[in-house]
């Protein structure tokens, strides 16, 4: 995509989300959460997917050829082993503090050869990297995880079936942690994106790109670090390095089951 329709594209993912699913599915059942009002189901539904949305507040959903069910993603996800051929998790593993638990529930519920799409904040554009280095939080409009004022919402949610606070986006994680935990619960990353690209980041790029390469590369092909292979790192750092994470703001990380009968 060229970088002038980066720049002006959409920052919400709800055009996209069909192609996404298509190139790795050719139909199939996707559950989408937390869904909102359904714009990505929607969206879905006109690509030709069967959908269930699942959200704390369904009664928000709507669209048609939607099936729409309650879900507490604070719990474990009511359904059946290996029932989706793909799960889209958009903009809310930031608000979860048990991330690997979920993830690994989402993979459970996903056929071998299904696809789960997590989108979320990218705290690794190079607006972010800077306004976390000057100021302790990686958003730059956003103040630091420092004291309940940080949680969003801060007032009990009556409706809430844990009956906690709502936390806001006080659980953010970066590409490095979400590829870790999407392999930690058996899944393969398979490609990175992102939506709009970010002007200041883009500015910045002369200056922060060349130690950011450095410093990325430098972490990753140490020589006393056995963890990855060289072809591991050169994946990490191809993905991590890419346009699509130096100056996004919305990280998208796709990621298969593997099919262990192929």
């Amino acid at each position: 995509m060229s970088l002038i329709k980066r720049l002006f594209r959409s920052r919400h993912i709800h055009d996209d989300v069909g192609s996404w699913f298509k190139k790795y599915l050719r139909d199939g059942l996707v559950l989408d959460l937390p869904a909102g009002d359904g714009v990505n189901s929607r969206s879905l539904v006109a690509s030709g997917f069967d959908v269930i949305a699942g959200d704390l507040f369904p009664e928000n959903i709507h669209g048609k050829g939607i099936k729409i069910q309650k879900i507490n993603l604070e719990k474990s996800l009511p359904f059946d082993d290996e029932k989706f051929d793909g799960i889209l998790f958009s903009e809310g593993i930031e608000h979860l503090d048990a991330q690997v638990a979920s993830l690994r529930d989402m993979a459970r519920t996903l056929k071998p050869g299904g696809l789960l799409v997590v989108t979320t904040p990218n705290t690794l554009h190079l607006e972010g990297r800077l306004s976390l280095l000057l100021t302790g939080s990686a958003r730059r409009n956003s103040i630091p995880v420092v004291a309940t004022a940080s949680c969003g919402n801060d007032t009990v949610n009556q409706d809430h079936d844990s009956e906690g606070v709502y936390f806001g986006h006080i659980f953010l994680i970066n590409a490095f942690q979400l590829r870790c935990y999407l392999e930690y619960v058996g899944l393969e990353v398979v490609a990175v994106d992102t939506t709009r690209y970010s002007i200041n980041s883009l500015l910045l790029a002369p200056f922060l790109y060349p130690l950011a390469w450095i410093s990325t590369r430098r972490v990753l092909y140490r020589k006393k670090k056995k963890e990855l292979s060289k072809e591991a790192a050169k994946t990490i750092m191809r993905q991590v390095l890419s346009p699509q994470l130096l100056f996004g703001k919305k990280l998208i990380m796709l990621a298969r089951k593997p099919d262990k009968t192929q």
